[in-house]
């Protein structure tokens, strides 16, 4: 009988030595509990990360989507300009590209600037509220054998950007700076209908087509058509410049 008390006792005992004293099950419960929560955060904060980075790779998508659009309307607006072969407003734009107008206008001025930079022979001018794509003028007298209507030779042309330049401008006047030749350089100019001449008492007044704007894609507008071939050519002023005058005179 006592050796079974002896035994129970030893059983008791162990059983006792096997379950941990409460202040290291609370500890132990604290130390799960933590563990559990660092766990949480962790996925949370990973959660957050995986949300931002698909948030930024849709606002990403989406710049590069209007980026595009931008490109393609600017790239419609210049392939109007070219194919025209004459003014457009930002209205006729507008309508027949369906692109909203504010952004033809915003496109537009881009398109003329990045003309400007450009190393090109093409230019983008404002011709009143219109825009044109044209040649600049400096480029005119070498490729003009390649232009509609034929090779124009050089002694025309010289003769033809005198009158373009100080148009409305007398024949009489014409042949004092371009020499006796310009008799028939005028002629030939009528002939091929690239300016006009109107009766002024003695001699005649001389102003440009419409056939000679085309041609050149320069403005019908002649105060137009003068400004930019002013600033094409780097005149500041058409009447006191008499160096560039000189030269452009000269046969």
């Amino acid at each position: 009988m006592d050796e079974f008390n002896e035994e129970i006792k030893d059983d008791s005992e162990k059983k006792d030595n096997e379950i941990p004293p409460e202040d290291e099950v609370n500890e132990l419960s604290m130390e799960t509990t933590d563990e559990t929560i660092e766990e949480i955060n962790e996925t949370e904060i990973s959660d957050d990360k995986n949300t931002s980075l698909i948030s930024d790779s849709v606002e990403t998508d989406k710049e590069l989507i209007a980026r595009q659009v931008k490109d393609y309307h600017k790239n419609l607006i210049e392939a109007s300009l070219y194919v025209s072969g004459r003014s457009l407003s930002i209205e006729e734009l507008n309508t027949r590209l369906e692109i909203p107008k504010k952004e033809v206008e915003e496109l537009i001025n881009e398109l003329a600037f990045e003309y400007l930079e450009r190393s090109t022979a093409l230019v983008i001018n404002k011709v009143g509220e219109d825009f044109q794509m044209a040649l600049r003028t400096e480029f005119i007298e070498k490729v003009s054998k390649f232009a509609k209507g034929g090779a124009i030779a050089e002694r025309y042309l010289r003769t033809l950007t005198v009158i373009a330049l100080k148009q409305p401008i007398l024949k009489s006047l014409v042949i004092k700076l371009r020499g006796s030749g310009a008799y028939e350089h005028v002629k030939y100019l009528l002939d091929n209908d690239l300016i006009f001449a109107i009766k002024k008492g003695r001699s005649h007044e001389l102003t440009t087509t419409d056939k000679y704007a085309e041609m050149f894609g320069l403005p019908k507008n002649k105060e137009e058509m003068k400004r930019i071939m002013v600033s094409q050519l780097g005149l500041d002023n058409i009447a006191s410049d008499d160096n560039k005058d000189n030269d452009i005179n000269s046969d």
